[in-house]
């Protein structure tokens, strides 16, 4: 066929824009608003350039269609996904007018936020290659200057408390808390939520009886343990899977795919956290579960979900336990015929007052930790987390130098592989599991001794070893990794590295009863 005019649209540095605030609202408003610019802003957009009505969704409904081949239709959408979208133009004059319109759109809709387009002649039957100089070029404008999306600060404006942008528009929160003026940026992303779609999935799969929240202190946390846990998870290998595809056909087909399983895993994710509310809500779990509109609130806040990535929070004491079970739900799933899905994530436990932007930025690094692992062992999912009890500055690699490096070695261990019966693998996060589960058998282990053996570990092999005599004299046993052949419990510093210091780290932050398999899954 001839030739159409291809638009190929990326969002820049959504993480930016969703976590520039550190108000929990704020960040859920920023993401509606990323995913929301697909949809009505751009079809009205659309409609008005094109004089007429504009169907979005056709290329998810009949993705073998292609629709552009007939001389009678003007446009089609080639595919919308993972914060980017390909549309198909047949007369390359109305692309001019449609970029215009539509920024223009976004500066009122969701002033602050920067897209980046690639325009070019788009050959159908050269799908792959076409793709391929399409993207280069988005990069290209990527790197290119952006024009300023929201109002500029001078010495006569005040500064927004939120974004630190020029106030523009009066905000009243709430009747409990007074009216201020804030940046238009800020104003959106605070207004937009009047239907909280996550809040009524929850209310709708639960039959009514409980809710999700904005709250980031109505997460489960009790005095003594107000700590949060940033997940950021992200699919490995996505963009190589699109790249192989050598036809539109195939790409919607595949890009249809990922969200239908990502859909999938997190209905199943929400169910598993409701099915988990019956321990939550028992006095002696450790956990205070809060309500909201006379409906408990389940422990988990989903912040951004696009294509394979996904950002939530948690109580700090759930961030692993439920990002295992999370990549567990994803591993089950065949993107390809021959090829499981596998992911990475990076769970950062933080004070919940601490900046969440920086506490999500650590998670993203903890992530990019686990990938060069994944990497390294093709098809398998990893996490990586660090514990923050109190403020952090510095890359993870400098904070780990400075404070998990002894002359003995690196007292973190990890990342850890999820997902796997590999027990001969001493990463597999069953062993670390199993090692806390030693730790917390008191008769055996006193909270006392379980200190004493973390300062050994800090100041290396002999003072380790040291206690270790000791306490196997006193009946006391490491867990040993029989399955890996390595002995740590003999040997309790290998090439470098102990793995006890994790276990001994996450004692209070790993309740018992996600420890093992058979776990209360229902409500009373």
């Amino acid at each position: 066929m001839s030739s159409v005019t291809a638009v190929l649209i990326d969002t820049v540095s959504i993480q930016k824009y969703v976590y520039s605030g550190n108000r929990l609202k704020e960040n859920i408003g920023a993401s509606k608003i990323v995913t929301d610019i697909y949809k009505e802003s751009l079809k009205s957009s659309l409609e008005t350039i094109l004089q007429h009505e504009v169907n979005l969704n056709k290329w998810e409904e009949k993705p073998e269609e292609l629709l552009i081949e007939d001389s009678n239709i003007d446009f089609e959408v080639g595919y919308i996904g993972g914060g980017n979208a390909l549309l198909l133009f047949k007369d390359q004059a109305v692309v001019k007018e449609f970029i215009k319109e539509w920024t223009r759109n976004l500066l009122l809709e969701a002033p602050s936020l920067n897209t980046a387009f690639a325009v070019s002649k788009f050959n159908l039957d050269n799908f792959q290659k076409e793709m391929n100089d399409l993207h280069k070029k988005l990069e290209m404008n990527k790197s290119k200057y952006f024009s300023q999306t929201f109002l500029p600060k001078h010495g006569i404006t005040a500064d927004c408390r939120y974004s630190g942008l020029s106030c523009e528009n009066y905000y009243h929160p709430s009747e409990e808390e007074k009216g201020t003026y804030i940046s238009s940026a800020s104003y959106v992303k605070n207004t937009i939520l009047d239907v909280d779609d996550v809040k009524q999935d929850v209310e709708q799969a639960s039959k009514g009886r409980f809710t999700c929240t904005t709250n980031i202190d109505s997460i489960g946390q009790t005095k003594g343990q107000n700590h949060i846990a940033i997940v950021y998870l992200d699919g490995n290998s996505m963009g190589e899977h699109f790249k192989l595809s050598k036809s539109l056909i195939q790409t919607r087909k595949l890009s249809k795919r990922l969200k239908d399983i990502m859909e999938s895993v997190y209905k199943e994710f929400v169910n598993y956290v409701i099915g988990q509310m019956g321990f939550f809500l028992n006095k002696d779990s450790g956990f205070e579960i809060k309500q909201e509109d006379g409906k408990y609130i389940i422990p988990f806040r989903p912040i951004l979900r696009e294509g394979d990535d996904i950002t939530f929070i948690t109580d700090g004491r759930l961030g692993i336990p439920f990002t295992e079970k999370y990549l567990e739900l994803m591993s089950k799933k065949m993107l390809l015929k021959d090829r499981r899905i596998s992911a990475c994530a990076g769970v950062a436990i933080t004070k919940t007052k601490y900046p969440f932007f920086r506490g999500y930025k650590l998670a993203e690094e903890l992530c990019q930790s686990s990938k060069v692992k994944s990497r390294k062992e093709k098809d398998t999912s990893w996490l990586d987390f660090h514990v923050a009890y109190g403020g952090f500055s510095g890359t993870l690699s400098e904070i780990r130098k400075r404070k998990y490096h002894t002359k003995a070695g690196l007292l973190h261990f990890g990342p850890y592989l999820v997902a796997s019966n590999d027990l001969s693998n001493e990463k597999n996060i069953q062993h670390l599991k199993n090692g806390i589960g030693i730790f917390m058998k008191q008769e055996k282990w006193p909270r006392s001794k379980v200190k004493e053996f973390r300062e050994c570990l800090t100041l290396g092999e002999i003072a380790s070893e040291y206690f270790r005599e000791e306490a196997k004299l006193k009946g006391r046993k490491l867990y040993d990794f029989k399955e890996t052949g390595k002995g740590y419990s003999t040997n309790i510093w290998q090439n470098g590295f102990t793995p006890y210091f994790d276990m001994i780290e996450l004692l209070e932050l790993y309740p018992k009863h996600f420890l093992n398999k058979g776990q209360v899954n229902s409500v009373e």
